[in-house]
C-alpha cells in the first residue's frame, strides 16, 4: 500500500500562491527597463503556469485520490466508534477536508 501523507491544497491557498509568487519578482522589476520588465513578467507567468499545471497533475493521481478517500473514510468511522453521531462525524470530516492550510 502506498504510504503517502496527502494534504490537499485548498482553492484559497492555491490562489494565494499564484498571487504571491509574482511579488518575489518585484525587486527585479523595479530595476529593470520596460522590455526587461516584460521579459521578467513573462518568465514569472510561465513559472506560475507550470507550477499550477504540475500541482493539478499531481493532485489528479488516482493513487493519491484513493489514499485521501481511504483516510477520510477511516476518520469518519473512527469518529463514529468514538461516540460521535453520524451527522457530527460527517461535519467534522467535511471540515477537515475543506480546511484551508
Amino acid at each position: 500500500m502506498l504510504a503517502l501523507q496527502f494534504r490537499p491544497c485548498s482553492k484559497k491557498r492555491f490562489l494565494r500562491l499564484a498571487l504571491i509568487l509574482p511579488l518575489f519578482s518585484m525587486p527585479l522589476l523595479a530595476q529593470a527597463q520596460p522590455t526587461e520588465k516584460a521579459s521578467v513578467l513573462d518568465f514569472v507567468n510561465q513559472q506560475v503556469a507550470e507550477q499550477l499545471l504540475n500541482q493539478t497533475k499531481a493532485l489528479s493521481n488516482p493513487e493519491l485520490i484513493k489514499a485521501q478517500a481511504d483516510y477520510f473514510r477511516a476518520m469518519y468511522q473512527a469518529l463514529i466508534s468514538s461516540g460521535f453521531s453520524q451527522e457530527e462525524s460527517l461535519k467534522i470530516v467535511v471540515a477537515m477536508a475543506s480546511k484551508d492550510e
